[in-house]
């Protein structure tokens, strides 16, 4: 496999190296390491099919992962590793990936998950988020992994992440206008910033998609998850679980500090909001 070298563009800049240089590789990162993914590992590439049906464009699809590399490359190489982002609009895969290999931190993202009718463009960028988010996010950890576990890497997409990918001065905001654009009121959540109603959005979207993937009822802001379990799942929750935990990242008022991955339940109180939905998280 040929190795991905890379420069970021920042676009104040004006970098002039073409896109297809810097994204259209056409690898995956498939054979580095244990991956961690978005979704439980399926064969929807063979029973769902969808022949870009939903909002998302090839285009788009590039600028989340542009956006992705030039933001969280700098905040890899604090913590002695090398980003490499990887992404195939054509590969029918219904999924997203993480995965480590030495200082080699890399993530993957496939058309297949991309162009499901119910994703939209902010969407798929908390999905880029999530698979960031095994990487830094931190504990709760899948038990003696590398990778933050499914439910803190979801929290982070909205606690952390979010707020670097749709701030008024990412790329990600300046290619997509995102300060014009107007959220629509999310039924059962209220917030005032635009990066909070936006990842409020964002995570309905994704809720919808799982939901439909895995034959679960549509989630709602209004009907929580009252699950409350005795031990930390690692595990990929339901489709109502998940959105629970999008919104109480949204909600999350903390800093994330992105130099540190907390390794304890103290460190990850300090670094962000302590509370995490009970129907992932024990207390």
């Amino acid at each position: 496999m040929k190795s991905l070298i890379f420069l970021v563009c920042v676009l104040a800049f004006g970098c002039s190296v073409p896109k297809e240089q810097v994204l259209r590789w056409g690898e995956t990162a498939s054979n580095h390491g244990y991956k961690k993914s978005f979704l439980p590992e399926n064969n929807f590439h063979e029973t769902k099919r969808y022949y870009a049906a939903g909002e998302v464009t090839e285009e788009d699809f590039d600028d989340v992962l542009e956006a992705i590399r030039t933001i969280y490359e700098p905040i890899f190489w604090n913590h002695g590793a090398t980003l490499n982002v990887y992404g195939d609009w054509s590969d029918d895969t219904v999924n997203a990936y993480a995965e480590q290999a030495g200082t080699a931190w890399n993530v993957s993202f496939f058309g297949g998950l991309a162009q499901h009718p119910f994703m939209t463009r902010e969407g798929f960028a908390m999905v880029a988020c999530h698979e960031i988010g095994h990487h830094i996010a931190g504990y709760p950890f899948y038990t003696g992994q590398w990778a933050a576990n499914e439910g803190n890497s979801d929290f982070y997409a909205t606690a952390g992440c979010a707020k670097l990918m749709f701030d008024e001065n990412s790329p990600l905001s300046w290619r997509w206008n995102l300060m014009k654009k107007k959220p629509k009121p999310t039924p059962g959540g209220t917030c005032s910033s635009s990066v909070c109603k936006l990842s409020l959005e964002a995570g309905l979207s994704l809720g919808k998609v799982l939901a439909e993937l895995n034959g679960d009822p549509e989630p709602s802001y209004e009907t929580p998850d009252k699950t409350k379990v005795k031990k930390t799942s690692d595990s990929h929750p339901k489709a109502q679980c998940r959105i629970d935990t999008y919104k109480a990242g949204a909600y999350c008022t903390k800093s994330w500090n992105n130099d540190i991955i907390p390794q304890t339940k103290a460190e990850m109180a300090k670094n962000s909001c302590a509370e995490r939905p009970a129907c992932w998280f024990a207390k």
